[in-house]
């Protein structure tokens, strides 16, 4: 069977050959109804691009890629759906890249993965997006990057991020209009700036609220790391009345070991998170955290980074805004 080229488009559109590609390269200044035509008859056709021949015309692989290093397999889940959707909105495929190497094995293989996949493009998250010698790298082979929730800005840089210290601002209230005056915070990996904004949201709200115990414990963003806090935090004497993780999987790690030792929640200790991954919803009881767009920030990304590449105007704007999610592991405070 003869393969669908952009020859039939064209004609069942009635448009010419040059108007489907504008509008299958998303080019700028198309009309809505022009779109509209190819986009049906592409439909009606079910026609797909041919990748090898839009890369030899232009030079580019239509391939980015995603590299990530993360313990939460709940939160990369829910960015990567996002980053396809995106991918899939310009025309582009996605190449996931996990690595757990440090300092200069961390940046020779990425750039001899860049180099290798040919991609025109690379999306990284925590703490890869603030690792400087990495970025210097990247900035040194050209390689065009944007940056899920990094922990700083960058001059002309592609970053999506969410209003991390508002959240916890707001979490942190939630808690205090509880009656809780003994409250911990479990901070996240070292690495993952963007989690510092989280504790500093925390400390503003207490120190414009009543006087209230502020410990802090640190983790590492895993559900292992969430446990060990846990034992420590619940050894102490008095214990805190409510602990706030700084995500949801050592959120998680706080509920079970709450448990193991007979503590009701939220009866005898609230528990909060952050992110609002499915985890959250799935456990008992169910989780009260801050959602993040997770989905969105991975759409927004791809298609920054894609507009970028293909030379289109492509600026960060403002953080995506996040929610409070108040489910039933938060109560009021003992006693």
């Amino acid at each position: 069977m003869r393969r669908v080229n952009i020859a039939d488009v064209a004609r069942r559109a009635g448009v010419s050959r040059k108007s489907v590609s504008r509008v299958i390269n998303r080019e700028e200044y198309v009309s809505d109804a022009l779109r509209k035509k190819v986009e049906k008859a592409i439909q009606q056709l079910n026609y797909a691009p041919d990748r090898q021949a839009r890369s030899l015309r232009s030079g580019k692989s239509f391939h980015i890629a995603f590299l990530y290093e993360t313990p939460s397999s709940y939160f990369v889940i829910s960015l990567v759906d996002g980053i396809r959707a995106g991918c899939r909105e310009r025309g582009y495929e996605l190449v996931l890249h996990e690595t757990t190497a440090k300092g200069s094995r961390l940046v020779l293989s990425v750039l001899e993965f860049a180099e290798r996949e040919r991609i025109d493009g690379l999306l990284m998250m925590p703490p890869l997006t603030d690792d400087e010698q990495l970025l210097a790298a990247l900035d040194d082979a050209g390689v065009l990057y944007g940056r899920i929730a990094p922990g700083t800005l960058r001059r002309d840089g592609l970053d999506v991020r969410t209003t991390d210290h508002a959240a916890a601002v707001a979490m942190t209230e939630h808690l205090l209009s509880l009656g809780h005056r003994r409250i911990a915070f479990i901070s996240g990996d070292p690495g993952h700036l963007a989690m510092t904004r989280r504790l500093d949201g925390v400390r503003d709200a207490l120190a414009a609220g009543p006087p209230c115990e502020l410990i802090v414990q640190q983790g590492y963003s895993t559900f292992e790391s969430g446990l060990r806090a846990a034992k420590e935090l619940l050894a102490r004497d008095p214990r805190p009345t409510a602990v706030f993780a700084a995500n949801d999987d050592m959120a998680a790690g706080v509920i079970y070991e709450a448990q193991e030792l007979g503590l009701r929640i939220p009866d005898d200790l609230s528990v909060a998170g952050f992110d609002d991954t499915l985890l959250a919803s799935r456990i008992w009881p169910g989780l009260t955290t801050v959602r993040q767009p997770t989905r969105e920030m991975g759409e927004a990304a791809a298609q920054l980074l894609i507009d970028r590449v293909m030379g289109r105007e492509a600026e960060t704007g403002e953080p995506l805004p996040t929610e409070l999610v108040v489910r039933r592991s938060t109560g009021r405070a003992p006693g």
